[in-house]
């Protein structure tokens, strides 16, 4: 029966609202009135059925300019108030061409210099620290919107040192949105996101970012039982930096090594997961502090992948790095309910009672921030399976 059209009450003052008022006070009508001749016209002209009381509502609400007539109540009031839907500012609203819709992203675009994409970077932050509490349920719609804002910049910009920072944020972002979307069970749309990141990455010159873009892509690939292919993206990023690009960081270089040894493990290669478990172990001492903008390591982070490759390797010594992962704090939820579940599969079979004690750790955790892949291990359905 209306069609919202975001005027709020602060700009009620419309075309729309005086003229539709005055025109029924050209009858001396009240609304009552007004509704009780609408009723009566729409029935002789075959129109919408409604009670009186209801059209009153509308009357009220169009009036007020809360919301616009659908367009057969726009030709009823034109007939009603004997004027035109222009006269009663009714008048369809025109949609912007394609020329001066992108003059206006265009515009819009321009309009994001250094210090928007600063507190985009802000927010990006924030949505990092919601995700740690919340996960994807607190915090995935927030991710979301940010990535599709940043996408709709980037497309639209034209200066290329803005451009990169504005990839920059946006790579960051869509890395976030990616691994949300695996928590929710949805390695095709953490995909997507991934390859956005990707994109962004590249554009934004970043070996961190790249190196993190390879690694969520592996991840997927080991969730839907690719390993072999993860081991080969995984490959990426030395390709991409080469010799006469800016070498990642060692915060990067430990992602990658360990990324790596999670995949050889998953693929059955367990020399060359423990050659990568050793670069790991040798590239972490050197991060001294986190790069913002760029992907975190922590050393419950170094503890957790080792266990997590010695687990794929079904070696029963997984259960000590596990542990010492867990000691060490993880910052996040997400990290805690992975090795929560990683330790109830380790102590499987020789200690039950402390695996059954983290399999429900690990459930309270993946049910709290929506960490769906998580639940279907623990419910004995583990990637790469058919659910």
């Amino acid at each position: 029966m209306t069609e919202p059209d975001g005027t709020s009450r602060a700009g009620a003052d419309t075309p729309a609202r005086s003229a539709l008022r005055g025109a029924r006070a050209a009858r001396g009508w009240s609304q009552t009135d007004a509704a009780r001749a609408l009723r009566e016209l729409a029935g002789r002209r075959g129109g919408p059925e409604a009670s009186a009381a209801s059209l009153k509502t509308q009357l009220s609400r169009w009036e007020n300019g809360h919301a616009r007539p659908e367009p057969e109540y726009r030709s009823l009031l034109a007939e009603l108030y004997d004027r035109t839907a222009g006269e009663l500012g009714l008048a369809p609203v025109s949609e912007p061409d394609g020329r001066a819709r992108l003059r206006a992203e265009l515009a819009g675009a321009a309009a994001a210099d250094g210090t928007v994409v600063q507190q985009w970077a802000v927010q990006l932050a924030a949505a990092h620290r919601i995700d740690d509490e919340l996960g994807a349920a607190g915090a995935a719609g927030v991710t979301t919107a940010l990535v599709e804002q940043l996408t709709r910049t980037l497309r639209h910009t034209l200066e290329p040192g803005r451009r990169a920072a504005v990839a920059g944020v946006l790579a960051g972002a869509a890395l976030l949105a990616g691994r949300q979307r695996l928590d929710a069970d949805d390695p095709d749309g953490a995909w997507r996101q991934l390859d956005v990141a990707g994109a962004a990455a590249r554009e934004s010159a970043s070996p961190a970012l790249t190196v993190a873009a390879a690694v969520g892509r592996a991840e997927v690939l080991c969730e839907i039982g690719m390993a072999h292919r993860a081991v080969a993206v995984l490959d990426v990023p030395d390709r991409e930096t080469g010799p006469a690009g800016p070498p990642p960081d060692a915060a990067a270089r430990t992602r990658l090594a360990a990324a790596r040894a999670v995949a050889h493990a998953a693929a059955g290669d367990a020399p060359a997961t423990r050659r990568a478990l050793e670069e790991a172990a040798r590239s972490f001492p050197a991060i001294d502090a986190v790069r913002p903008g760029g992907p975190a390591v922590e050393l419950a982070d170094l503890h957790r992948w080792h266990g997590r490759a010695l687990l794929e390797l079904g070696d029963p010594a997984a259960a000590g790095p596990l542990r010492s992962a867990l000691a060490a704090g993880p910052t996040s939820a997400r990290a805690r309910a992975e090795i929560h579940t990683d330790l109830s599969r380790a102590l499987a079979g020789a200690d039950d009672t402390a695996a059954a004690g983290h399999a429900r750790q690990a459930r309270a955790l993946a049910e709290r921030i929506g960490f769906r892949s998580t639940i279907a291990r623990l419910d004995g359905h583990p990637p790469g399976r058919p659910r």
